[in-house]
């Protein structure tokens, strides 16, 4: 079974990186989301378990909704870490009897009184998956409130949502343990993008023989391309999980930010701990500047991969996702920065 846990790559692999700062959108009366693909038949069931968890009266009924949701138990809640349920049970009701849980539960209700907007963008996105991907499964959608103990659990299967999570800082509390730069990503507008960054990685197979900071960048290019395709009416500062502010920042000073990769020969650079410091997490970039964000070498390659797909037109979709020679995108994208004011 395919699954991922979204803060756990942020740690580790440093690639989760997409959301919501800032509230541009491009969301309007004039996009029609996916409208192409409305034909494609697609059900998300969702399940609401936020007050089922919450009104469990004792061990014995936690241990039982823990059988009940078996996979969200041993993936969400990592009960395969403990040497059996009865601990993690105990541990779980203990905690559920706080009175902040239901603080978090009714503030993540009243966050989400709109979740079913949430829902139908989800749906017309895994409409267009469908259409591309007409043998990819449609998961079922569960979601939960556990005092941050998780954000999301995917696998082709299953989507569990910590919704305490996604109020980000609109909530009365906040996770701790995630920096707050972070932490304001967290909100009901980047769920999906979020998400979808992280169902691509089934479909988009990545250039894994170079090693090269080039590499990197069209493998995240394409992530950010396949959710700006399945989310037409998101704005980039959505998908890249930018401020409106940082967006344009990047955009006005995209060509000297190219400069700096090409003049400090970073493109081929094969160094973890190098790359990281042009696509991995972190609040700013000072190699380039205190107020140039994290992630611009991402961003590059979202700009990268746009330009390839607008210089070859008879590449489809489909194409481009299993296309794993990051030099071969880059070479005949014919990518040229330069800068850009709005």
């Amino acid at each position: 079974m395919k699954q991922r846990t979204i803060y756990q790559f942020i740690l580790i692999l440093f690639i989760a990186t997409l959301g919501i700062m800032g509230l541009e959108s491009c969301e309007s009366s004039d996009c029609d989301q996916n409208g192409n693909y409305k034909e494609v038949a697609v059900n998300l069931k969702v399940e609401r378990l936020e007050d089922e968890l919450k009104n469990l009266e004792n061990v014995d009924k936690t241990l039982a909704f823990f059988q009940e949701n078996r996979i969200m138990t041993d993936f969400f809640l990592d009960a395969n870490q403990y040497p059996n349920d009865t601990i993690l049970a105990r541990r779980l009701y203990r905690l559920l009897q706080q009175p902040s849980i239901d603080t978090l539960i009714s503030d993540s209700r009243a966050y989400f009184s709109d979740f079913d907007k949430n829902i139908a963008e989800l749906t017309s996105a895994y409409q267009f998956i469908k259409h591309h991907y007409p043998d990819a499964k449609i998961p079922r959608i569960q979601t939960i409130v556990t005092g941050f103990y998780n954000d999301m659990y995917i696998s082709d299967s299953l989507i569990v949502l910590g919704l305490d999570y996604f109020a980000g800082e609109n909530g009365r509390y906040f996770p701790n343990d995630i920096p707050r730069y972070i932490v304001k990503r967290y909100m009901k507008e980047s769920l999906s993008p979020i998400l979808l960054s992280f169902v691509s990685n089934e479909f988009n197979l990545a250039d894994q023989s170079h090693g090269t900071l080039l590499a990197d960048m069209v493998n995240l290019g394409k992530s950010y391309y396949f959710v700006e395709q399945a989310l037409p009416c998101k704005a980039d500062s959505l998908i890249i999980g930018y401020t409106t502010e940082e967006l344009n920042a990047v955009k006005t000073n995209q060509e000297i930010i190219w400069a700096n990769i090409i003049e400090n020969e970073m493109l081929y650079e094969t160094s973890h701990f190098l790359k990281n410091k042009f696509i991995g997490e972190r609040p700013n970039i000072a190699e380039i500047s205190e107020n140039c964000p994290g992630r611009v070498g991402a961003w590059i390659g979202w700009q990268i991969v746009r330009k390839y797909m607008d210089q070859n037109p008879e590449v489809s979709f489909t194409e481009l996702m299993v296309e794993t020679d990051a030099h071969k995108v880059f070479q005949q994208s014919n990518y040229k920065p330069r800068n850009e004011t709005n």
